[in-house]
């Protein structure tokens, strides 16, 4: 027999028990999947609205074989953590459309609106987070402001961060409907850029305070780069320095 030949036939042997040891031997790996309470970071949920997720359970005829096929097999393994993963995003997102639907409710009630219609507002806001529409909600309820009237909004920034946040409008109502304001004043610095002034300072008064509280914002600091930052400058301007004072001064 010639060393070529001899060599062909012995690896043509070893691949054929190679193949009969994995035919014979393993099975079906055991998986045991159990699936903990969800958790819900972003809006810090602590509710227990959901059931755990079923058990499931797959019997095998032989534990050790399937321990070892388990530790030879890493791509059985990352299937299954793949699988656990599919389950905790199923169950988060039942869970987050269930505290929705929960708060469309509340807030309607609380505001005096028509649940379908602020349904329907919510449905339009595609592009949201669930979880930062569940926060604009919370926030609308826990401030009585109406999202239909634009006093609470969403923002998208440029590091694809969204946030629910109370608007110009939205901190007018509050501070005009408070049985402690005393009236509010603006003034800017005198030095320019491009006729904008450098800065702006907010000042608002309370009936229950010797001393008024006071911000000012620098308009490099906070200057955003949509249209209407180019085309009303300090009109944005004094509107994010009264934002700003009045969530000081009266949330």
């Amino acid at each position: 027999m010639k060393p070529h030949q001899a060599t062909n036939k012995l690896g043509k042997r070893t691949y054929t028990l190679k193949e009969l040891a994995q035919r014979n031997f393993v099975s079906p790996p055991q998986v045991v999947i159990q699936d903990k309470a969800p958790r819900f970071n972003p809006v810090n949920i602590q509710e227990d609205l959901l059931d755990e997720v079923e058990t499931i359970e797959v019997d095998q005829k032989n534990h050790h074989a399937a321990q070892n096929q388990q530790q030879s097999t890493p791509a059985s393994l990352e299937q299954s953590k793949t699988n656990i993963s599919s389950t905790n995003l199923t169950v988060s997102i039942e869970l987050i459309n269930h505290l929705i639907t929960k708060e469309i409710g509340l807030t309607a009630k609380t505001l005096g609106l028509e649940e379908n219609e602020l349904q329907a507002w919510i449905d339009l806001q595609v592009m949201a987070p669930k979880q930062t529409l569940l926060a604009l909600l919370r926030l609308a309820r826990a401030n009585n402001l109406d999202p239909l009237q634009e006093e609470v909004a969403l923002a998208l920034y440029e590091d694809s961060h969204w946030q629910a946040y109370i608007t110009v409008e939205g901190y007018s109502k509050m501070l005009n409907r408070h049985p402690a304001f005393d009236g509010m004043s603006f003034t800017q610095s005198e030095e320019t850029t491009n006729g904008i002034p450098i800065w702006m300072e907010c000042t608002i008064y309370r009936k229950d305070r010797s001393n008024p509280i006071s911000v000012r914002e620098y308009f490099e600091e906070i200057k955003g780069e949509q249209a209407i930052w180019q085309k009303m400058p300090r009109r944005m301007l004094r509107h994010k320095v009264m934002q700003q004072c009045a969530r000081l001064a009266i949330i």
